[in-house]
């Protein structure tokens, strides 16, 4: 009898998810990014000639990255200077023009993502191959053995080369879901005249938010004496002597609470939730209110976000 090697086979979903989080860079500190993610899956087909249902494996995808990835902050383990059963501080110091700057976060353990310090080096330098591979392998350990490999692709926004396209951090304490966590979103502002699509208006309004951690000045600390920012000084002296150059921000939400200590030109404060319906609301105010026919786009990450044209 001729027997025949079983060949390989593949499937391919395209926008898995969408993926949200904040990357703590070495050269730069926290930054937000949004991704496409695509997955594709290889091994061998079943008995009814399927490799993996279609339904199942975008289910097992997206739960994979949304439990390990999404709305989170990624760092190399090296900047992790405490961890308890429910806590987590985590310290990046790094250089801006002559000064020393540092970012520092008390959060709970769930929020913050280890990656290699290989992945972080590539990630600086705008390379994310290494980072899907390790989303891919996370994605294999949750998927069936007749699946023997995955590959992954992180697409960014079709204009991300474009002068609206910007980035941030932010926080929302009182939202339901992982937004309460510190991470970011990368994405564009579009603003229209009259119907007609404004890129210098947008180019505008990108520059004025672009890398900023966007709070509401309601969670800004003076006086830095909370527990949580005294725990930070603690395990980071020189804390101390950076203070002119920082803001310390704190907040409480039902997943935990938050302690950070950012540079003082990362942060822009709001006075009201840095959601994006806010955010649109902003942009809008920075026109003259008397300059009519104007709608404000602002996303929220990629293929969401808030129309303000008020």
């Amino acid at each position: 009898m001729q027997t025949h090697s079983l060949s390989t086979t593949k499937i391919f979903i395209q926008d898995v998810t969408l993926l949200d989080c904040a990357i703590l860079y070495p050269s730069f500190g926290p930054k937000g990014k949004s991704w496409y993610v695509d997955v594709i899956w290889e091994g061998n087909k079943d008995k009814n000639g399927v490799l993996f249902d279609f339904s199942l494996a975008k289910k097992s995808a997206k739960s994979t990255i949304d439990h390990e990835y999404d709305h989170k902050l990624l760092v190399k383990p090296s900047l992790i200077r405490f961890q308890s059963n429910s806590q987590i501080i985590v310290i990046g110091n790094y250089k801006n023009s002559d000064n020393n700057l540092l970012f520092a976060i008390n959060t709970y353990n769930n929020s913050i993502k280890r990656i290699s310090r290989e992945t972080l080096i590539a990630l600086d330098n705008d390379d994310v191959t290494l980072l899907e591979k390790e989303i891919a392998q996370s994605i294999l350990r949750n998927s069936p053995e007749n699946v023997t490999n995955i590959s992954v692709k992180l697409r960014e926004h079709e204009h991300k080369l474009k002068p609206n396209y910007y980035s941030y951090t932010h926080s929302l304490c009182y939202h339901y879901g992982n937004c309460q966590r510190f991470h970011g979103h990368s994405s564009v502002i579009e603003v229209f005249k009259k119907g007609k699509f404004d890129l210098r208006k947008s180019s505008y309004a990108a520059k004025k938010l672009d890398n900023a951690y966007i709070i509401s000045q309601n969670y800004v600390v003076k006086d830095w004496n909370t527990k949580l920012i005294q725990e930070l000084i603690d395990h980071c002296p020189e804390i101390t002597d950076l203070k002119e150059h920082h803001i310390a921000a704190q907040y409480k939400g039902t997943q935990g609470e938050v302690a950070v200590i950012i540079p003082k030109d990362h942060v822009f404060t709001l006075e009201q939730e840095s959601t994006v319906e806010n955010l649109a609301e902003f942009i809008r105010a920075q026109f003259p209110p008397d300059e009519k026919d104007i709608e404000i786009r602002a996303y929220e990450g990629l293929s969401k976000g808030s129309i303000c044209n008020i």
